[in-house]
């Protein structure tokens, strides 16, 4: 598809009235918080589909609950989104007949009655890199343990040390809030290592909350390509069914959010060292 290809496209769609416009616009706002509510409540009535969630989340770390559960609801496939104008400077043209994904984005900010400020938020099409005519493609990145290992140290927001066995602990990773330190046990091999380690990351963020803990845990391996394929996700707590969508991701913000925090601090070691050792290689 060319890029004039886009002025036919949008000449032979239907012309609105001003006022047919905004009650089309209405609508489909509507048809998207009602695909969020749910596609938020049907993640939560088990495991499986809660871990269908998670890996779309880890895939778009930076996206809002919200665009995530709309991402997996239309295209759990998806590994790169952007709008047309996005794809279009990149040298992409979206394939005809493509399907849009719908998702949020915030608009103006007005102030109600009780004088609290409230931000509109209108509909984004997005398209996913599998839908585009583009040469350059993603490189898939596969980390190497040790580098691994090492960027999730760095994501250690408390003191380290290292140790030949944990005391009073069948583990090779423990936070102790008390002493605010991460104990490593020397020895431990992959993926347990990461397994228990993301957990003792997210248990920095989050407290004992052992449901989010192991959701956090479970989407940082996936992130960065650790096998979760045996990884036991922990029953949902029986009171997530009885919540009202809102309340569901209410829940599941605390999540996200620790997820983007250890992914922030764990690939900005990854980016400096990718760095340094193009120094190295110039200098050579």
């Amino acid at each position: 598809m060319g890029e004039l290809d886009q002025v036919y496209e949008d000449y032979g769609k239907k012309h609105y009235t001003k006022e047919e416009y905004s009650e089309f616009k209405r609508k489909e706002k509507n048809e998207v918080y009602e695909l969020i509510d749910e596609t938020a409540k049907n993640i939560i009535q088990n495991e499986q589909e809660l871990k269908k969630y998670l890996d779309t989340q880890a895939k778009f770390e930076q996206y809002s609950v919200g665009n995530a559960l709309l991402i997996l609801a239309q295209m759990p496939e998806a590994t790169m989104l952007r709008d047309y104008q996005s794809w279009t400077s990149l040298g992409g043209f979206p394939k005809k007949f493509r399907k849009k994904v719908k998702i949020l984005e915030p608009g103006d900010s007005y102030i109600r009655e009780d004088g609290t400020e409230k931000i509109n938020y209108n509909v984004k099409y997005v398209y996913d890199i599998s839908q585009v005519n583009i040469k350059q493609k993603p490189r898939i990145t596969r980390y190497d343990n040790k580098v691994l290992l090492k960027a999730f140290l760095n994501s250690n927001q408390g003191n380290l040390q290292i140790v030949d066995e944990i005391p009073n602990a069948n583990r090779c990773a423990l936070y102790d809030k008390d002493q605010d330190t991460l104990y490593i046990a020397r020895g431990s091999e992959a993926p347990l290592i990461f397994y228990e380690l993301t957990q003792e990351l997210a248990k920095q963020e989050l407290g004992d909350d052992n449901f989010k803990i192991n959701c956090v845990s479970y989407s940082i391996c996936k992130k960065y390509g650790i096998d979760v394929s045996n990884y036991n996700v922990v029953d949902i707590p029986f009171e997530f069914k009885e919540m009202s969508s809102k309340e569901i991701r209410e829940e599941l913000e605390p999540i996200r959010d620790a997820l983007e925090n250890i992914d922030t601090r764990a690939n900005h070691y990854i980016e400096m060292l990718t760095r340094q050792n193009k120094e190295k290689s110039k200098t050579r």
